[in-house]
C-alpha cells in the first residue's frame, strides 16, 4: 500500500515512518526546510514547493494519507500560524485525498477540549470542517490523541522536562500535581495506526478513535514514578506553580474501539517510562 505521512520529520511522524515502511511504500511529506535525519531511507515530498503535492497524489495514488502535522504555540507561534497548520495544511491534503480516490484519512487529533489553548480550538476546528468535506468512499479517522511520550522526544513537552530535570538534577517547581493524565508511551501509539490502518474497512465513515493507555494516573504520580526510576537527587517542589485558570483536571481515553479492532497496550506507565530513560541516557 502506498501511504503519506505529513509532519513526517516529527516525533511521530517519524516513528510512524520507520513501522509502516517496512510492509509499505511510505512517502515522507516535509518542508524543505525540515531535517531529514528522521526520514532516512523512504521516498520525500516537499510540501512546499509549487504544486508537488497535488502531482505527487496524482503520481502515486496513495491508499491511506496519515496528518501528523501539528502546530502546538509552545515557542510563541501566532494564531495565523496555528491555522495554517492545524487547519488550512489538513484541508488541503483532505481534498487531495478525496479528488485522487484515496480510502482513508488518518488525521492526528486531540483529546483536549477547544477552550484548553488555541492548539487544541485549531485541531478540533478541523476536524467540525472535514465533517463537510469527507465524500463516500473515502473514510475520516479522527485519533483523539492522549498525552504520548518516548525517548528523545521534543524537549517543550512536559514528560520530557520532567525527565530531564531530574535526569539533571535540577529542582522541578509544579503544581500540586492531582491533574490526571493519560500518558502513552509511542511504541503502543505507532501500533495503535498500525491497527487502524489494517482494520480501515471495519471504520465508520466518519469516526473518533481515542487513543491512549486507557489509565489516568495523576501529574503527582508520574513526576515521582520519573523521578524514582531516575534515582533522581532533584527536589520535587509540589505546589510552587498555580493552577492555569482554565485547567483540565481530567482526561483519559476509552479504548474500548481500539480494543474491539485488536489492539492493547504492551506498556504500562512504569515500564514506558523506563524505556524512555534508557533511550534518553
Amino acid at each position: 500500500m502506498v501511504i503519506f505521512i505529513s509532519g513526517a520529520s516529527g516525533y511521530l511522524g517519524s516513528h510512524l515512518v520507520k513501522a509502516l515502511s517496512k510492509e509499505n511504500r511510505v512517502f515522507a511529506l516535509i518542508r524543505r526546510s525540515s531535517s531529514r535525519a528522521r526520514v532516512e531511507g523512504v521516498d520525500v515530498i516537499y510540501i512546499d514547493e509549487g504544486d508537488v503535492l497535488e502531482k505527487a497524489f496524482a503520481l502515486h495514488q496513495p491508499g491511506v494519507i496519515i496528518n501528523t502535522a501539528a502546530l502546538y504555540g509552545r515557542k510563541g507561534e501566532s494564531l495565523s500560524a496555528l491555522v495554517n497548520a492545524n487547519i488550512d495544511f489538513p484541508t488541503q491534503l483532505l481534498a487531495l485525498a478525496d479528488k485522487y480516490k484515496s480510502k482513508a484519512f488518518i488525521h492526528t487529533g486531540t483529546s483536549l477540549p477547544d477552550d484548553i489553548s488555541p492548539y487544541a480550538l485549531t485541531k478540533n476546528t478541523f476536524v467540525k470542517l472535514a465533517q463537510f468535506n469527507v465524500e463516500s468512499p473515502l473514510k475520516f479517522v479522527n485519533v483523539a490523541l492522549e498525552h504520548f511520550y518516548g525517548p528523545e522526544d521534543d524537549s517543550s513537552k512536559f514528560t520530557s522536562y520532567v525527565i530531564n530535570a531530574c535526569l539533571a538534577g535540577n529542582k522541578l517547581a509544579l503544581t500540586n500535581g492531582l491533574q490526571q493524565r493519560d500518558f502513552i508511551y509511542i511504541n503502543d501509539v505507532v501500533d495503535a495506526y498500525k491497527v487502524l490502518i489494517e482494520n480501515i474497512d471495519k471504520l465508520d465513515s466518519f469516526e473518533t478513535v481515542p487513543v491512549g493507555s486507557g489509565l489516568a494516573p495523576s501529574v503527582r504520580e508520574l513526576v515521582e514514578m520519573i523521578h524514582s526510576c531516575s534515582h533522581s537527587k532533584s527536589m520535587l517542589d509540589f505546589g510552587a506553580v498555580a493552577m492555569r485558570v482554565n485547567e483540565l483536571m481530567y482526561s483519559c481515553a476509552d479504548t474500548s474501539r481500539l480494543k474491539q479492532l485488536g489492539w492493547q497496550p504492551a506498556y504500562s506507565l512504569e515500564s514506558g517510562i523506563q524505556a524512555t530513560l534508557k533511550g534518553n541516557v
